[in-house]
């Protein structure tokens, strides 16, 4: 009897690593908002075709990485999460042929006032993906490694926080890129930084150096599993999650900071014809590891918060 309440006891804290039929089920058919969800001006698929896509995997809002689309945005309406921005930042990278001139505000000024004016007319939620280090994590064709607290990127962070908007941040960690980070959130409290890939690390004590200091730092989990990779052409290893659910580091990180991590698929450079494999890897090797609640909130419950979306109907 001892060991049967002691194992009752176990499940009942989440101490199991093991997902139940309960979870498995659940994980299944939670909503899931895709805060990394390229739709691509270049070779694009139709908003149409997005709208579909999201409808069958049950996806119900999906966005946060701009090049802004405004007929995506006719077709999802409250469900398209309008993003604008990285198409100019990766102009001026090519422009230049280096990441310097990433840092003058002088190359962004047009980018500037756009972004002012789709704010106010409620047309945008916030900025980016912008790559500011993505020495090991990107394509070598668009690698750079730049400070992020920077003239640039400062003006950036004003207009979100004019607005009470996000700047969403492709970057890898190390000491400068902490002392940034943590300098920008302070100086500018409403605006909400939404970390690329959880920074594309296998650390999570990475980010629970950050989550512990701010609030307003926030990740998202796209291409932390094997699938983005097999569709990429790519034989990286997982490093967040794999068949096996959860890596002991991460199932940590998102119990102890629950609040801050959602989900993301970034179905760019081709991968979009595998979004339903992307979305199902998240449904069977992540999400049926958490209690409801936190499965809950990692699926689309932060997501609905921070960027004020309209809730579950």
């Amino acid at each position: 009897m001892k060991k049967t309440a002691l194992i009752l006891a176990l499940l009942a804290s989440g101490a199991f690593a093991q997902p139940t039929p309960d979870s498995i089920a659940f994980a299944k058919v939670v909503p899931i908002a895709d805060i990394h969800m390229h739709t691509n001006r270049l070779n694009p698929r139709s908003a149409s075709w997005w709208k579909e896509t999201m409808d069958a995997n049950g996806v119900k809002w999906g966005g946060a990485v701009g090049d802004y689309r405004e007929d995506v945005q006719a077709e999802l309406g409250e469900r398209y999460i309008p993003t604008l921005g990285q198409p100019e930042f990766f102009t001026v990278f090519f422009r230049f042929r280096g990441a310097s001139q990433l840092a003058d505000p002088d190359n962004f000024k047009d980018l500037y006032a756009q972004a002012d004016q789709l704010f106010t007319a409620g047309k945008i939620k916030g900025l980016g993906e912008f790559h500011t280090d993505n020495h090991t994590s990107g394509h070598p064709r668009i690698r750079r490694h730049i400070r992020t607290d920077n003239p640039a990127m400062r003006k950036f962070y004003e207009i979100a926080n004019k607005h009470s908007g996000f700047v969403q941040i492709h970057a890898q960690f190390d000491r400068d890129f902490e002392k940034d980070i943590l300098s920008l959130s302070a100086d500018f409290p409403n605006t909400t930084t939404v970390l690329s890939h959880c920074l594309s690390t296998s650390n999570a004590d990475d980010l629970a150096t950050l989550f512990k200091q701010r609030k307003n730092i926030v990740c998202e989990l796209s291409a932390g599993g094997t699938e983005l990779h097999r569709l990429l052409g790519l034989n990286n290893p997982a490093r967040v999650y794999d068949s096996g659910g959860p890596f002991n580091n991460w199932k940590t990180l998102i119990e102890t900071y629950p609040n801050q991590v959602m989900l993301g698929t970034d179905p760019c450079c081709g991968a979009d014809g595998g979004y339903s494999e992307l979305i199902s890897e998240m449904r069977t090797n992540l999400l049926p590891y958490f209690k409801t609640e936190i499965m809950e909130k990692v699926a689309y419950k932060n997501a609905v918060r921070l960027f004020k979306l309209d809730g579950v109907k």
